[in-house]
């Protein structure tokens, strides 16, 4: 077995070929999982992946050189051929270089779902681990949680739900290191249809985990939305969505939902304000005494958020008399089908941000890159694309972005008014890209990936948040 490597180690999931529901929650069959690192240092890095199954037994899944800025890709399938079918379970990385990754699941090729989340970092684990959305059987959806323990050692976990004013609890215990458990409601005792509400999870040992939103039954999966966990250390009285929207586009109807969670100790008040990027504001709108690991929804249709227009695009930022965390539910229509993506908001910013995957209309998806400014000043922004092909492209806003309001890099290969381009080599058209972003001022950033330009319906929207150096 080839060494890991103890540099930096991201804790992530992994779901391989043909899982089915008694196995990992989601409905149907034929999912599997992409781990996609970035390598953020300065130098080659030599990044490893080990694979977790629930009993702790551990599957090699190799060894990968990735250049400066540039990502590669670990497909459970393939990369780690000795996994048995069906094998649903967690992951190590190690790198002799500062990296950063995500996941992309997705059943494609049986049906149209995918959804990708950030890894977590080993210096980022914690004993106590929230999600802000819970789902069990609303409004036809569930949401479905894998925890994992970040340790090499056993580890009891308690999962508790806060639902509609009530806790439900359920233990895990002797939980093997490096292990994953699936935590589903309804194995805690929450009722079907209670609406939205929230979960927290404690360990013996430090956790890191994600959350799934998916169709409550579906023989074939069409769309899923993915998060990561939320530490106390992620908690701030302040907090920032790069991108929300109401409506956007009349044929796609995009609108977003925050659900902001308390994990203060004690009551707090939250206030929401949308800046819209034509540099209107609405808001803010409130809520008072919210109570702790309890969460509440913003959602950009709700009438109490009436003065927000249709057809709006842009970023929002809470605030909170104590510690909250917030992730953005955001739909779409295409056709008949409904399209769903989740990303976890952030509580600081910083002047570097990577981002790991970002297509240009690479197998009918393109992603795009919205980036919040969280200074106190207005700010350029830039952003360098590194392709796998050795295409390169850096481009800058023509103006500058204004405080906590969201600038959206978009089809880059054919720039629009608000970039220009710095250098560039080869065309970006089909390419699979690394990105690094860098401004004056610290600022936040989420990659939306989605099937524009494409036949409607090649796959489901996705989005990740940046990381931050």
């Amino acid at each position: 077995m080839k060494k890991v490597i103890p540099f930096v180690i991201l804790v992530v999931l992994l779901v391989s070929v043909s899982l089915v529901v008694a196995q990992g929650g989601l409905p149907g069959a034929g999912w599997k999982s992409g781990q996609q690192i970035q390598n953020t240092g300065t130098g080659n890095a030599k990044v490893v992946l080990t694979a977790y199954d629930k009993f702790g037994n551990n599957y090699d899944c190799g060894e990968k050189t990735i250049a400066q800025g540039a990502s590669d890709t670990f497909l459970t399938d393939t990369d780690c051929a000795t996994v048995p079918e069906g094998f649903v379970g967690s992951a190590v990385v190690g790198a002799d270089q500062p990296i950063a990754a995500i996941v992309n699941v997705t059943n494609r090729g049986t049906g149209l779902a995918s959804a990708q989340y950030q890894g977590t970092d080993g210096a980022d684990v914690a004993n106590n681990v929230s999600f802000p959305l819970v789902k069990n059987c609303h409004s036809g959806r569930t949401t479905t949680f894998y925890v994992q323990n970040a340790s090499t050692s056993e580890n009891d976990m308690t999962a508790t739900f806060n639902m509609g004013g009530q806790t439900y609890s359920k233990n895990y215990d002797n939980v093997p290191g490096n292990a994953m458990v699936v935590v589903m409601p309804a194995d805690a005792g929450v009722p079907c249809a209670q609406g939205t509400g929230s979960l927290e999870v404690s360990g013996t040992g430090p956790l890191a985990g994600a959350g799934l939103e998916h169709e409550a039954s579906a023989a074939v999966a069409s769309n899923l939305s993915a998060s990561k966990a939320f530490t106390d250390a992620d908690g701030a009285q302040n907090v920032y969505c790069p991108l929300y929207r109401k409506a956007q586009t009349a044929n796609r109807d995009q609108t977003s939902g925050v659900q902001v969670q308390n994990i203060s100790g004690g009551p707090v008040n939250v206030s929401f304000t949308f800046n819209a990027q034509s540099g209107q504001s609405y808001g803010p709108f409130s809520v008072n005494n919210l109570a702790d690991g309890a969460s509440h929804t913003f959602y950009a249709k709700d009438p109490a958020l009436n003065s927000i227009p249709s057809g709006t695009v842009g970023s929002a930022t809470i605030t909170a008399t104590g510690n909250v965390v917030a992730v953005v539910n955001d739909a779409a229509v295409d056709g008949t089908l409904q399209r769903k993506a989740t990303y976890a908001c952030f509580g600081a910013g910083s002047q570097t941000v990577n981002v790991p995957l970002a297509k240009e209309f690479n197998g009918g998806n393109t992603t795009g890159v919205q980036v919040q400014n969280v200074g106190g000043s207005p700010t350029k922004v830039q952003l360098e694309y590194k392709a796998t092909n050795g295409s390169t492209l850096k481009i800058e806003s023509v103006n500058t972005v204004a405080p906590n309001e969201s600038i959206t890099a978009f089809n880059v290969s054919n720039l629009g008014s608000q970039w220009t381009q710095l250098s560039g080599s080869g065309s970006m058209a089909g390419t699979v890209n690394g990105v690094v972003v860098t401004a004056g001022q610290d600022v936040v950033v989420v990659a939306n990936e989605s099937s524009a330009g494409a036949t409607p319906s090649n796959q489901d929207t996705k989005n990740y948040e940046g990381f931050g150096q």
